[in-house]
C-alpha cells in the first residue's frame, strides 16, 4: 500500500524444509504441516503450497491446495483454478502481529494477488477453532462481496474439546452424569483400549470405518482405504496414532488421532454397529483423553457434528465436555466475472429439473440436486 514498504511473498512446497521451519515461531497444528499437505497432494486433492507474506519478524502464512476447475463435470474446458484447504482445521497463521494490524490486510492482498496470478477464481478455507485464526482475516474489509452474500469469514457451527490440563476427576466431572455411569458399566463387560503402535489392527479399523461411512451415507470421497491410511502414517511421521477399543476379543471401536504441539485431534473414528448396545465409542474417547493427558497434551479436540451442524453426532460429543469453540470458514470470490460464468456453465450442464445446491461454495463445484430439493451446506 502507498506509504508502506512492499511485502515480500514466498511460495513454499511440501518438499521444502523451509515450510515447517517457517511456522516454528507460532502455535500450529498437524493440519498446517508440510507432511499433511504432502499427504493431501498425494491423494489427488490438489497442488499443495504455503504462501508466506512478510519477513523473519512479521509474516502471514497460508497453506492451501490449488485445484484445476477442469476436473468438474461440465467444466472440462475451463482454464481457471481454485483454492481450498486440507481435510481438517487449517487456515492462515501469523507471527509478529495481532488481529487488526494494517500489515495483515496488506499481506492478505499480496497473497490474493499471487492466487490471481495462478488463475484462481475462488478461495475457501476451514479455520482452526482452537487457534482462533479466523480473527487474523475476519476484520479485513472485502470489496468484492455482494449485499445478498454472507460475509467472507463467517461462523459455520461449534466444536467441542476436552481440557486435558485438568485433573482426571475434573475432566470426568465435565461428562454428563449418564455418560459417566455408562462408561463405568461398559468397562465391566470387558472393554479395554490399547494404543496400537504397530497398527496391526489397521485393516479392522478400515473395515469398520467403511461400514460407518456407509451407515452415514457419506460421500465417496471419505471412503479412504488401507493404503491411504498407511500413506498418512508415513507422511505424519509419529504424529498420528491408532487407538483400538475391544469388547472381549472383538474390535468394538477404533480411531485415528493426530497429536501435534499439545493438540490431539479426533481425526477419524469408526464403531462396530453390532456392539452398539454397549457403545465402545464412549470408552474409546474416555481412554483416549486419559492417554493423551499422560503424554503431556493440553487438549483433545472432538470436533463438531456432520457438516458443522448441531446434529445427533454433536449431541453425542457434547456429553464429554462443556467446552465449545466457534468454527469459521472463509469464502472469497477473486474473479467475479469468471466465477459467474463457471456457475452458469455448470448450471447448464446439470440438465433440466436439476439445480446446483445453493449453500455450497464454490457453487460451480456443488452437487446437482432436484430443483425442489433441500439445500446442502
Amino acid at each position: 500500500m502507498e506509504g508502506r514498504p512492499p511485502i515480500r511473498v514466498q511460495l513454499l512446497k511440501p518438499g521444502d524444509p523451509a515450510w515447517d521451519e517457517q511456522l516454528e515461531a507460532t502455535p500450529r497444528d498437524v493440519y498446517h504441516t508440510a507432511g499433511f499437505h504432502a499427504y493431501a497432494e498425494g491423494s489427488g486433492e490438489g497442488e499443495a503450497g504455503l504462501l508466506v507474506a512478510g519477513d523473519r519478524d512479521r509474516w502471514l502464512a497460508w497453506p492451501y491446495l490449488l485445484r484445476p476447475v477442469a476436473q468438474v463435470d461440465g467444466l472440462e474446458d475451463a482454464s481457471a483454478a481454485d483454492v481450498t484447504s486440507v481435510y481438517g482445521y487449517s487456515g492462515p497463521l501469523a507471527s509478529g502481529c495481532v488481529p487488526g494490524d494494517e500489515f495483515l490486510a496488506d499481506a492478505w492482498r499480496e497473497i490474493a494477488g499471487v492466487w490471481r496470478e495462478q488463475g484462481v477464481v475462488s478461495a475457501f478455507t476451514r479455520f482452526h477453532p482452537l487457534l482462533e485464526n479466523a480473527a487474523l482475516i475476519g476484520r479485513i474489509p472485502w470489496g468484492d462481496s455482494r449485499a445478498d452474500e454472507p460475509a467472507p469469514v463467517a461462523p459455520l457451527g461449534r466444536t467441542i474439546s476436552i481440557d486435558l490440563t485438568l485433573a482426571d476427576a475434573a475432566i470426568r466431572s465435565g461428562y454428563s452424569e449418564s455418560l459417566r455411569r455408562q462408561i463405568k458399566n461398559y468397562r465391566q463387560v470387558g472393554q479395554v483400549t490399547t494404543h496400537d503402535e504397530s497398527w496391526d489392527d489397521l485393516e479392522a479399523f478400515t473395515s469398520l470405518y467403511h461400514e460407518t461411512m456407509s451407515r452415514n451415507e457419506a460421500d465417496e470421497y471419505y471412503f479412504w482405504d488401507v493404503e491411504n491410511f498407511r500413506r498418512l502414517r508415513a507422511s505424519l511421521d509419529g504424529h498420528v496414532h491408532l487407538l483400538v477399543t475391544r469388547v472381549g476379543d472383538v474390535v468394538g471401536a477404533a480411531g485415528l488421532f493426530t497429536e501435534y504441539q499439545g493438540i490431539v485431534q479426533e481425526h477419524l473414528m469408526a464403531a462396530n454397529e453390532a456392539l452398539a448396545s454397549v457403545s465402545p465409542y464412549k470408552v474409546l474417547i474416555d481412554d483416549t483423553a486419559h492417554w493423551a493427558k499422560l503424554r503431556g497434551n493440553s487438549v483433545l479436540h472432538l470436533g463438531g457434528g456432520r457438516g458443522a451442524r448441531e446434529d445427533s453426532l454433536f449431541e453425542f460429543k457434547r456429553r464429554f465436555s462443556p467446552r465449545r469453540h466457534e468454527f469459521f470458514t472463509g469464502r472469497w470470490i477473486l474473479d467475479r466475472a469468471r466465477y459467474d460464468e463457471l456457475v452458469e456453465a455448470r448450471s447448464a450442464a446439470v440438465g433440466p429439473g436439476k439445480t446446483l445446491s445453493p449453500g455450497y461454495f464454490p457453487r460451480y463445484r456443488a452437487q446437482a440436486v432436484d430443483a425442489q430439493g433441500p439445500d446442502e451446506a
